[in-house]
């Protein structure tokens, strides 16, 4: 019997997302500018957001699961969807609960499956396991959400020594419930930003929420933003003021590097554009010193 092809080059951005910001007709390859270099590379999309094993963490069984980069990738389809095509470059109505539903997901997805994501997580468990070791002795409960949790404690051992691996499973495992996410999502003010030119980047972090300076406050929060880029000319606003108008589109009358900065502080390490990002920056440069910042 045929071993099973394990999947080892994970993309925590999807391919097929990023071809709508890509530099080619094919939409082959992309602009990527590194934090850490000063010259940009036109790269093969599929050379560009991608690590080993990201999703296929090692079972008990010592070998590695691909169940959910398999799928991530039927998820990813809907990049490919005639629906999607309509987000990034025509006005749908994004009041319609089947296209608000998908829209929801692929963000939340977006958000939550980057290399960020997992240092948070694992930074997390750190955390418990630092406070819970200095204990004289472990509690029997947990108040979490205003909600009692109890403990077990004979699962403690495996939970102080746990591996790389084993907060990669289980992060897998948590990654599979963003659905939570994008039911946040569709409960707020969703607001579409549209420029008549491709001129808005996205980067190897798409999902911006809240703002690239201060803690991350929650997305209940009464002055959360979402920011996700959907194509060159849109860009998708969610917050939480539901006196303003839903689903509504907005021509950009301003420079667009406003909000090309927003996406490029919250970049891990690469910015994603069409164009030449030595333009993008010259922009950016140029509205930061008419700000005077």
């Amino acid at each position: 019997m045929a071993k099973q092809q394990i999947t080892k080059r994970c993309h925590w951005v999807a391919q097929s997302y990023l071809k709508a910001f890509a530099a080619d007709g094919d939409g082959r390859r992309i602009w990527r500018l590194s934090r850490n270099e000063d010259a940009p590379e036109l790269k093969r999309i599929n050379k560009v957001a991608v690590k080993f094993n990201l999703y296929a963490p090692v079972g008990a069984d010592g070998r590695r699961d691909d169940a959910l980069e398999k799928k991530l990738a039927d998820l990813e389809n809907w990049f490919g969807e005639p629906a999607w095509k309509a987000v990034c470059n025509d006005f749908p109505d994004f009041s319609w609960e089947p296209l608000r539903k998908m829209v929801a997901l692929l963000a939340a997805v977006t958000w939550l499956r980057t290399p960020r994501q997992f240092e948070f997580w694992k930074s997390m468990h750190q955390q418990f396991a630092d406070f819970f070791a200095s204990c004289n002795s472990l509690p029997d409960a947990v108040i979490m959400n205003d909600r009692r949790v109890e403990l077990d404690h004979a699962s403690w051992p495996a939970y102080r020594d746990a591996t790389e691996e084993d907060m990669r499973r289980a992060w897998n495992k948590w990654l599979g419930q963003a659905a939570d996410i994008a039911k946040m999502f569709l409960e707020m003010r969703w607001a579409i930003l549209v420029s008549e030119r491709p001129v808005f980047i996205t980067s190897d972090n798409p999902v911006l929420v809240g703002d690239t300076l201060g803690p991350h406050r929650g997305l209940k929060h009464p002055d959360m933003i979402v920011t996700f880029p959907l194509s060159p000319t849109r860009v998708l606003m969610m917050d939480n003021r539901p006196r303003e108008p839903d689903a509504q589109f907005y021509p950009l009358k301003h420079d667009p590097a406003s909000t090309n900065m927003l996406i490029w502080r919250n970049a891990i390490e690469h910015m994603f554009s069409p164009r030449n990002p030595d333009e993008v920056c010259v922009e950016m440069i140029a509205d930061a010193e008419r700000m005077r910042f």
